[in-house]
């Protein structure tokens, strides 16, 4: 009984301590456009992901730029692969893997709301020739993190649009 009652102070005290330093949960970011068109590349994947983002916030996403509050233009996604190091034999040991998403955000318009920016961010990892399939498979899992990144990094950056 004394050890729950110690367990239930010390679980309040850790509450009081997280909530007087001001912590708080990033929760859901309010984008303050009703209709997004999103101009991109058919076979971008940052495209069908953003749209997805965007649809489960409740945004509509029209065919048209002129039915919509919002033009959102990806203009290149890149995806590059340089070698860190090798081994003594000249084989890669690891590779850096680099992302990039160019994108800018016009109002109906035509006014920038944001001017023209890149996202690029990057991941090191290790390589090893016997474990082809593998690592195949860990970059292209890498890739989808670094895109997953870009996609929430865009749309905290609309979500900062209405502050501005």
């Amino acid at each position: 009984m004394r050890r729950k009652a110690v367990k239930l102070i010390v679980g309040g005290l850790a509450l009081l301590a997280a909530s007087g330093c001001g912590f708080q949960l990033r929760g859901s970011n309010a984008i303050p456009y009703r209709s997004i068109h999103v101009d991109a590349p058919r076979d971008s994947g940052a495209a069908r992901q953003l749209a997805s983002a965007l649809r489960s916030r409740g945004i509509v996403l029209p065919e048209n730029a002129r039915d919509a509050d919002a033009v959102l233009k990806l203009s290149e996604e890149k995806k590059t692969r340089t070698i860190l190091s090798l081994s003594g034999g000249g084989r890669v040991r690891e590779y850096r893997l680099n992302y990039s998403l160019s994108y800018r955000l016009t109002d109906k318009d035509g006014n920038e709301v944001h001017p023209a920016s890149v996202i690029q961010s990057s991941r090191d990892f290790t390589y090893d020739d016997n474990q082809y399939l593998a690592k195949t498979a860990e970059e292209s899992f890498l890739y989808r993190d670094l895109q997953d990144d870009a996609v929430q990094q865009i749309i905290r950056r609309l979500a900062s649009a209405s502050s501005r």
